[in-house]
């Protein structure tokens, strides 16, 4: 009695014992030790997505590697949002991760326009061997994407300087228009310069309708010692920030310094000049404090009194005195003029 075939008159159990026997040696091939397979099989060394080098330049040898390390002039830290590093510190503050200046990081590889390649040698085990891992996009790993990639790093951290350079030689002179905002009272424009020792502030109003080269109205001159300045908050971090009356405020243009009288909260015309003037006043104060000013410890922002309400109540007490001094001058000529007074 013969047994019944497949189609073609392939026997089923025989093609059933020839398909069990090819897993079996597949599953003995998997337990065989990494080095007898790359040996004798020519298998990869390990089991990679995609391999820095093909198959012939690891049969001639191990001793060029295809990708070098690159260099990245990297970013530091800013307490509360995005801005500048100095002096291989993070830039400030609480919780902002900015791009930076100054710390430099050397790391194995290249960023491209966010997409990182980077290289890493896991020594010797019978072999040397390079992975490489990328984060996605194209032609990441070729030397010339690497070239490019830095120079364009290289090219943001110029401008990143120049740009902090020119926001330092205009806080110095002639100073910065700037909004201020107090825990009471309406936003006032003041004019923020940075003197040798000390910050300064007045504040500067123009009538409506007034030319252009109109001279101002000047307020009355403030200062802060720079020693006073003890840290830098980025956002809306205090009460006077947080008012509803400020809703509409962009967190991204807020920044206060908190000093031992209180805080001057600021608001700045666009982000990249809040971030320039946070970068200003870190710099300042790197060369101010002996210790590092930004593990200083410290009370919630939101604790601190506004410096700007103390420029609100000098305003109030010098209008009533203006009044009271009016009334006094009627009531004078009231008394010498007895004819007035009816």
């Amino acid at each position: 009695m013969t047994r019944p075939t497949g189609p073609l008159g392939i026997d089923p159990l025989a093609f059933s014992f020839a398909l069990f026997g090819c897993l079996l040696l597949f599953v003995l091939y998997l337990i065989l030790p990494r080095a007898l397979r790359k040996q004798y099989f020519g298998a990869y060394p390990r089991r990679h997505a995609w391999s820095a080098r093909s198959r012939v330049r690891r049969g001639r040898g191990y001793g060029d590697h295809s990708l070098g390390g690159g260099s990245i002039t990297g970013a530091s830290s800013v307490a509360t949002g995005n801005t500048f590093g100095t002096h291989g510190h993070p830039t400030s503050h609480r919780q902002l991760q900015g791009v930076g200046l100054g710390a430099s990081h050397s790391i194995a590889g290249s960023t491209v326009g966010g997409n990182t390649a980077y290289s890493n040698m896991t020594g010797r085990r019978g072999f040397d061997e390079e992975q490489v891992v990328f984060g996605g996009g194209n032609g990441g790993g070729q030397p010339g994407a690497q070239q490019a990639g830095t120079n364009q790093m290289l090219d943001i951290q110029q401008n990143e300087e120049i740009v902090i350079s020119a926001a330092m030689q205009q806080l110095r002179d002639p100073g910065v228009l700037i909004v201020a905002h107090g825990s009471r009272g309406k936003p006032k424009t003041v004019r923020l310069q940075l003197t040798e020792s000390a910050v300064t502030w007045r504040t500067e109003t123009r009538k409506k309708g007034s030319a252009k080269d109109a001279k101002p109205k000047m307020g009355k001159l403030h200062q802060v010692p720079l020693s006073h300045i003890m840290y830098v908050d980025v956002g809306k971090q205090t009460t006077a920030l947080r008012r509803v009356e400020n809703a509409s405020v962009s967190d991204a243009l807020c920044f206060s310094l908190l000093t031992k009288e209180g805080s001057l909260d600021l608001e700045a015309n666009s982000p990249r000049e809040r971030d320039a003037l946070v970068s200003c006043f870190s710099l300042v104060l790197d060369e101010v404090h002996a210790q590092n000013w930004r593990d200083i410890y410290r009370g919630p922002s939101s604790d601190m009194p506004s410096s700007f309400d103390e420029v609100d109540q000098q305003q109030a007490q010098q209008q009533q005195q203006q009044q009271m001094s009016s009334h006094q001058q009627q009531a004078q000529q009231r008394q010498h003029d007895p004819a007035a007074g009816r």
